[in-house]
């Protein structure tokens, strides 16, 4: 009994201090924002689009909503399987999906992807860790939901609402455009966390070690903190809070931080919730402070343990625009470019001193590495892009003795991406008819891969989106469809540039360059295969010409901005494009999380 309870003990402590495995690898997959595009809505009227004779019809969101929002709706059911058959092909068993797993944590959504998950679990052996992010929940709790944008087998737009959303609530009479169903409502912690149990959100059998930061209860009502009203601090409620961490193989903790926050405001007696898009960790720091302790405590013990500790969450840890944050302030504005979504420097550093080395995050659909270096510490923080965007990319990072390699793994080709153009091209037909203003450009129908069609896709969210919302007036109303040509002609004569220059400034038009900005915005150094060094000659030649003018002409356009002002937010914008293009490695990136400061870039290799 002795040596039996002796040969128990020594296996435990064995198993406790196990080292990892050379060559470990997690697939990192923030931001599907999955919708089921085979989503059944027969039963509350909505029969879907069959797109040829005997096949399933499927239930998706329009184009026209497609090109104002800065994710697919539909071809990301497609991304995703190719992205699980990537990762399957890799042999990579390991998978971390940092948040937005949903389009909106509708049942119907979450339910299909469970489906899908399951499946690769079950004959790939994959194992997947979710952490929700702002889109699921988009509340605390369940509450009313929908989309007025489903498209109809005619081509219209269709609304599809809970039962309990305003517009089902009031309906009168025969609505041809509204189905009520509660598929799509928004579902909360609750609903989520039991749909998405499996998938680390709950304690496994096969886990070495699964807690959170309350302890080993994973009852949702034993993770939970009080949130108060910001308008009336004696008014609070109880908030689920779903981080963990787990062990799933010797020798490998994974922290998955819960970093939602949902700040109540009192509005007639009533507690309502605020989305959690722009609250991030600065709001992690005033909100959920027991989170830093957690952290805290969570690298000591690794490090006693000999654990190797990566950790991973739905929002960013760093700064994501390579140093330019106060050039894009002072250009663009405070409001715009999702700025609220970066954390603060002071926040920065407290995350920092928490002693963590390596951070995966989403939320941005950008691909970016920033490095936060404190007194005592260096943090890495990964941006891993969208595989719902531009340019759809997963991060892997394997592990061996004290380093992480990351890699950034494209998505370029994906089976069926194109299976939904015959509904598009319907809808496009209806949009001539009835609605001409509303046309989108057909070009992104003739795609040839999934990586051309979602760079056609972000082209045309700068069009419809970005540049409307949040580039200054006079480079909107004064120069945008100008060659580089003209527009440097504002502020120089032509007897300045050789001849050769007129040539390649006429090649490329102010829309031209504000594309490709948001290209490599989006994409860093991935978005290179897209832009020639042709063009990026004569961009950088259109920087120096601009720098080097130093004379301005005063005189007021017709819309009272002067061409000073015109000249002065060109020069930034190329100044931020340069800069932009020469940040930290982000597509292979070797870590020594051993040392304070130690990266290497692997790209070359």
């Amino acid at each position: 009994m002795k040596l039996l309870l002796s040969l128990l003990i020594f296996l435990s402590s064995t198993l406790l201090h196990a080292a990892l495995p050379s060559n470990t690898k997690i697939a990192f997959v923030p931001d599907i924002h999955f919708h089921d595009i085979y989503g059944d809505f027969a039963d509350a009227g909505f029969k879907g689009i069959e797109l040829s004779k005997g096949t399933a019809p499927v239930s998706i969101r329009s184009m026209q909503a497609q090109i104002h929002s800065t994710r697919l709706f539909n071809e990301n059911y497609f991304a995703l399987i190719a992205t699980l058959d990537d990762i399957a092909a890799k042999g990579v068993k390991l998978v971390a999906l940092p948040g937005d797993f949903s389009d909106d944590g509708q049942p119907v959504h979450l339910n299909g992807l469970n489906v899908i998950l399951d499946n690769y679990a079950k004959k790939y052996g994959m194992r997947f860790f979710a952490i929700p992010g702002n889109h699921d929940p988009v509340k605390p709790f369940k509450s009313a939901g929908g989309k007025a944008d489903f498209l109809g087998a005619q081509g219209q737009q269709v609304g599809i609402y809970s039962t309990d959303h305003p517009y089902c609530e009031n309906a009168s009479g025969e609505n041809h455009w509204l189905v009520c169903s509660d598929k799509i409502a928004h579902a909360g912690y609750k609903e989520i966390v039991e749909i998405m149990a499996p998938f680390g959100l709950m304690p496994n059998s096969r886990d070495i070690l699964w807690e959170t930061p309350f302890g080993k209860g994973a009852a949702l009502a034993e993770r939970s903190y009080m949130q108060c009203a910001e308008n009336d601090k004696t008014r609070c409620s109880t908030v689920p809070d779903s981080s963990y961490l787990v062990e799933p193989i010797p020798g490998l903790w994974l922290l998955a931080i819960d970093a939602n926050v949902y700040i109540p405001a009192l509005k007639n007696g009533v507690l309502q919730f605020q989305g959690s898009g722009n609250a991030g960790y600065n709001k992690v720091l005033t909100e959920k402070p027991f989170l830093l302790s957690w952290i805290t405590q969570v690298v000591q013990r690794a490090k006693a343990e000999n654990k190797t500790l990566i950790a991973f969450s739905h929002f960013p840890m760093g700064e994501f625009y390579d140093g330019q944050t106060q050039s894009i302030k002072s250009l663009f504005g405070e409001s715009v470019f999702q700025l609220a979504r970066e954390p603060e420097l002071n926040t920065r550093k407290l995350l920092a001193e928490t002693g963590l080395k390596l951070h995966i995050g989403g939320h941005m659909h950008m691909n970016d590495t920033s490095v936060i270096e404190t007194e005592h510490n260096t943090l890495f923080n990964i941006q891993a892009p969208s595989i719902a965007a531009y340019r759809p990319a997963y991060k892997l990072v394997t592990l061996d003795k004290q380093f992480a390699k990351v890699d950034t793994i494209t998505i370029d080709d994906v089976p069926h991406f194109d299976r939904l153009f015959s509904a598009y091209q319907t809808e496009h037909d209806y949009l001539i008819r009835n609605h001409p203003e509303q046309v989108w450009d057909k070009r992104i129908l003739t795609a040839k891969d999934y990586h051309s069609y979602s760079k056609l896709h972000l082209q045309a969210l700068a069009k419809w989106r970005f540049i409307p919302r949040e580039w200054p007036q006079s480079v909107r109303d004064e120069v945008l469809n100008m060659t580089l040509l003209d527009a440097i002609m504002l502020f120089n004569s032509d007897d300045q540039l050789t001849e050769a220059q007129q040539q390649d400034l006429q090649t490329k038009t102010i829309f031209d360059f504000i594309t490709d900005f948001y290209l490599v915005r989006n994409a860093g150094s991935l978005a290179f295969t897209d832009i020639t060094n042709k063009t990026q000659q004569t961009y950088q030649a259109m920087a120096k010409l601009l720098n080097n003018n130093t004379k301005c002409a005063a005189s007021n356009d017709n819309k009272g901005e002067t061409t000073c002002q015109l000249k002065s937010a060109l020069t930034q914008a190329f100044s931020i494009y340069d800069n932009l293009n020469h940040a930290l490695p982000d597509q292979c990136l070797i870590i020594d999380m051993s040392a304070k400061m130690a990266l290497r870039d692997c790209t070359a290799n």
